[in-house]
């Protein structure tokens, strides 16, 4: 959807607070399939975030009621107060991609559409505008991502890589575009496909990424291309744990899977499932309250 078709949409708003930013993920997860935009914020002076979810036109009380009261019981939280109300007639697109400021994991440099900042010399740029699917750079499980893939390839980079869960597209764009290499990327969601797509298109590497919708790799492209040298995930633990096997079974012998979207709680549920697989934990990178695992089979 573009700046023109949200101006004119009869646009809604759900805004509710968190405790604390490990509940950030699950809450976002809950409404990606109704929102044409999301915006989470720090409550300066506590712990606290404030979400605000977009809608276009009026959401319905009681499934809005359904989505956060699963989302709450999922982290183990008591249900937020939350209101709706009806957005005023403005360019929330502009003010909300300026509070989106750029992010710098080295090498990588990731920013949205409306920065006209130069960018460091050297650096890796994606360019990554907020919208219908997960993944603009700013989550810390995106950035502990980047960090991960870096620190393991920067010295011997991937073949043949797949990213599962692509969201946006930015970490398979950021492969394709970092060392130069095809890349395969699945998404249950067809919305995020489409999205990674075009992204993939905005960033010059359309040719370099084979897009799926797909529930992890069971459909025929992806199967066809593994084994898998790298596999990177950044999607939430209880998925992960329930695909380790399948995930684990599309690598390489001498294969990395680079798992993010893991609340430190979790951590231990995540390593004990790969470890079952035969894998061995190689690294951890904790951003937050929100971990990055990489695991290998040597």
């Amino acid at each position: 959807m573009n700046s023109n078709e949200l101006a004119s949409v009869d646009m809604w708003q759900i805004s509710f607070a968190l405790p604390e930013s490990t509940s950030l993920r699950v809450f976002e997860e809950a409404f990606q399939d109704v929102v044409i935009g999301l915006s989470s914020f720090e409550i300066i002076g506590t712990s606290g975030w404030r979400v605000t979810v977009y809608t276009n036109g009026e959401p319905g009380h009681v499934d809005i009621l359904n989505r956060l009261q699963a989302a709450s019981a999922e982290v183990k939280i008591d249900l937020p107060e939350f209101k709706i109300s009806l957005v005023e007639d403005k360019d929330w697109v502009a003010e909300s991609q300026s509070l989106l400021t750029p992010i710098n994991v080295d090498p990588y440099y990731i920013f949205g559409s409306h920065v006209k900042d130069t960018p460091p010399e050297g650096a890796v740029c994606v360019k990554i505008d907020a919208g219908q699917a997960f993944g603009t750079g700013h989550h810390e499980t995106t950035r502990g991502c980047l960090w991960a893939i870096e620190a393991l390839c920067a010295d011997q980079p991937p073949l043949n890589p797949l990213d599962l869960g692509t969201g946006s597209g930015i970490l398979a764009i950021a492969l394709a575009k970092r060392f130069g290499i095809n890349v395969t990327a699945t998404d249950n969601d067809p919305i995020a496909v489409n999205v990674a797509v075009e992204n993939a298109r905005l960033n010059g590497v359309s040719e370099q990424i084979d897009l799926y919708v797909a529930e992890g790799i069971d459909v025929a492209g992806p199967l066809a291309k593994a084994p898998y040298d790298l596999i990177v995930a950044n999607i939430l633990a209880k998925p992960l744990i329930a695909m380790s096997s399948h995930i684990t079974g599309a690598l390489t012998v001498y294969g990395h899977i680079i798992l993010s979207g893991i609340l430190l709680g979790d951590s231990n549920d995540i390593i004990d499932s790969y470890l079952e697989n035969e894998l061995k934990l190689k690294r951890q990178i904790t951003v937050g309250d929100w971990v990055a695992l990489t695991f290998g089979r040597k």
